[in-house]
């Protein structure tokens, strides 16, 4: 179960940064690691782009590899997750699972409101993003340093190490893959977490408009 509720916290901590859910169901966002990730997530969100999102965890523990779609426009983020397959090959049992289909949660910043929504079991819930995350996400700094060039996915990339400080002086690093014909958009990143390292790669990246349906 521990496996299963990290994995989660992964997964809606792409979507919906320090959202409400993620600080109920365990202390994903609290260490310095994920608090790079945050930040860097805030600065993605200026972007516009769909893609797949592959996401793989190594530590002591096994990990399933976890892929869900993601979409971002004018700061609004859709993310499409399938839990029934998700929960399975995290250890969370079979039975049922399969029946709960997509979670779909979108984030609307302007709003400051996160929907959490399951079509499969005709529901949703609708959460409030803290007035302070937006300030927390102003206030943290980040020192760059590049690495050197790679090619991730097709994509001609800068290979960034980003030291993060928080306000309250903590810090962490994350890697990050920034794709030159993207505008340095990172499509890849890298970092290390109590429970191992986390890498997240976007493939098929499309940046065609997206229908503001999507966010709605």
């Amino acid at each position: 179960m521990k496996n299963l509720s990290f994995v989660l916290c992964l997964a809606i901590l792409v979507a919906s940064i320090s959202s409400p859910s993620i600080a109920q169901m365990g202390a994903a966002g609290s260490d310095p690691a994920s608090k790079a990730m945050e930040k860097l997530m805030a600065l993605m969100k200026k972007s516009s782009f769909s893609a797949k999102a592959v996401m793989n965890i190594s530590g002591k523990q096994k990990m399933p590899e976890m892929s869900f779609d993601f979409m971002v426009s004018n700061g609004r983020t859709r993310m499409e997750l399938d839990m029934g397959a998700m929960m399975s090959a995290a250890g969370g049992g079979a039975a049922g699972m399969p029946a709960m289909g997509k979670m779909i949660t979108v984030s609307l910043p302007d709003a400051k409101k996160i929907y959490q929504i399951m079509p499969a079991m005709k529901g949703y819930a609708e959460l409030a993003i803290p007035e302070s995350t937006a300030a927390k996400a102003e206030a943290t700094k980040i020192d760059r340093k590049v690495e050197g060039t790679e090619t991730v996915d097709g994509h001609p990339c800068e290979k960034v190490s980003n030291t993060v400080t928080a306000p309250d002086g903590k810090t962490g690093v994350i890697v990050t893959w920034e794709a030159k014909d993207l505008g340095g958009m990172p499509i890849k990143t890298e970092m290390q977490t109590p429970e191992g390292k986390i890498t997240m790669t976007f493939k098929n990246i499309k940046t065609d408009k997206l229908a503001d349906s999507l966010f709605q």
